[in-house]
């Protein structure tokens, strides 16, 4: 369950409002890269209930619907009510925190947790309990709880980090936090909102305009560090890191020529004789390519035949070829990638997109990973994302979370409706 705590603060913290970064980097796809393309990511709380409250009308995935299980709803407002949202409950690295900003976090992990349990039933029918053993000797409540801290060690990390390298805020930064608020504001209240109805409707998500900002300005000095050490987008990087990233996470890189025996508006096949007559294209030009022995001869064939007939709409995105992690590309094409040399042409390869002829590649810094979702980025990009990730995990697990006298974390099993 390890691996699916860290991702889970990830997802929850990108979702709800405050800054991420994790160990791992991905999305729903191993090695995915979508999340590093952008190193930190601000959203205001969406204008909608929690889970827990409007269960009927939200489907998880699969269709399935909250009601249909037997969902164990946390009374959050209760527990909101026990203590003054001005009272001091924590101290993180030096900052104190009060409850109501405390609560935040904590509703947000809740809110997280409540739809992984539901995705969970949804997609393998396992019908999980707040009590439930996640890892270890924790509850999913205390995964939230915990959560909740992790959540505030690591907007402090950003914090730490951006003080102790004398990261200040610039005009630039200045003007992007006040496009960034008249942005939210009207997403949120309408044209023409005032910042009380604003700070209004935040307050009915439990979050004070002071963290707000707080979080905001966060995510500009993340923004700013990354910079800082890397560059804008990484380039400061060396190439074996670069390198060793891709081989760390298992990417294989690959050209190919696919000749389509399906109609992609429709998804039927085609009829029997252009079938055939694209199998023999196939292995026409898998000959050709296999007869080329220099590699750099071979480049400048495939890509001139690649230009002529491949039917891949990637083509002109992946134009150098695409490099990606295990599961994400047709089984056939990967099996196929994983037999191969670099600068090996294989046989024609059929999937049920058609026939492929493929053509390994060494692993290269400056390729562009693919990715199923958002827009792609480089190795060099996505390591030295990783590796600013990394840093600020290492200095978030060394800051000290000082409670209160008197208060204990709450013990959300106790809050949980009937």
């Amino acid at each position: 369950m390890k691996k699916m705590l860290v991702i889970l603060l990830l997802v929850c913290l990108v979702l709800v409002g405050a800054i991420a970064f994790s160990r791992n980097q991905g999305g729903d796809l191993p090695g995915d890269p979508s999340a590093a393309a952008e190193p930190a990511v601000m959203q205001v709380p969406a204008d909608t209930a929690a889970p827990a409250e409007n269960a009927a009308q939200e489907p998880a995935d699969g269709g399935l619907q909250m009601e249909e299980m037997d969902y164990q709803t946390m009374e959050m407002d209760r527990l909101y009510a026990t203590r003054d949202p001005q009272e001091i409950v924590v101290t993180v690295n030096g900052k104190a925190v009060n409850w109501g900003d405390y609560f935040y976090f904590l509703n947000s992990q809740v809110n997280s947790v409540e739809k992984m349990l539901v995705r969970l039933y949804a997609n393998y029918g396992a019908e999980l309990l707040w009590s439930d053993i996640a890892e270890g000797d924790s509850t999913y409540a205390d995964l939230a709880v915990n959560g909740a801290e992790e959540s505030m060690r690591q907007l402090a990390a950003i914090e730490d980090f951006a003080e102790e390298n004398g990261l200040e805020f610039t005009e630039e930064n200045r003007n992007t936090l006040a496009q960034k608020l008249k942005s939210d504001m009207e997403r949120t209240c309408g044209e023409n909102a005032t910042e009380e109805e604003f700070e209004a409707y935040l307050a009915k998500r439990h979050m004070s305009r002071a963290l707000y900002d707080r979080i905001n300005s966060a995510n500009v000095l993340y923004q700013d560090g990354f910079r800082l050490l890397y560059g804008e987008n990484g380039e400061a990087l060396g190439d074996e890191a670069a390198l060793q990233y891709l081989e760390d996470n298992g990417y294989l890189s690959a050209g190919h020529i696919l000749l389509l025996t399906m109609d992609p508006a429709t998804g039927e096949e085609l009829d029997e004789t252009l079938i055939a007559e694209k199998a023999a294209t196939a292995q026409r030009l898998a000959e050709e390519l296999q007869a080329v022995k220099d590699p750099a001869e071979l480049l400048e064939r495939f890509a001139r035949l690649k230009e002529e007939y491949c039917e891949d709409s990637g083509k002109t995105v992946y134009a150098e070829g695409y490099t990606f992690t295990p599961h994400t590309m047709a089984a056939e094409f990967e099996a196929a990638c994983k037999a191969l040399e670099p600068y090996e042409v294989s046989d024609p390869v059929q999937s049920k997109y058609g026939y492929h002829i493929i053509m390994r590649l060494p692993p290269n810094a400056d390729a562009l990973l693919f990715s199923s979702k958002g827009d792609p980025v480089t190795a060099r990009t996505a390591a030295a994302s990783a590796e600013y990730n990394e840093r600020l995990q290492a200095r978030a697990d060394s800051l000290k979370a000082e409670y209160a006298e008197g208060f204990e974390k709450p013990n959300l099993l106790d809050y949980i409706l009937g």
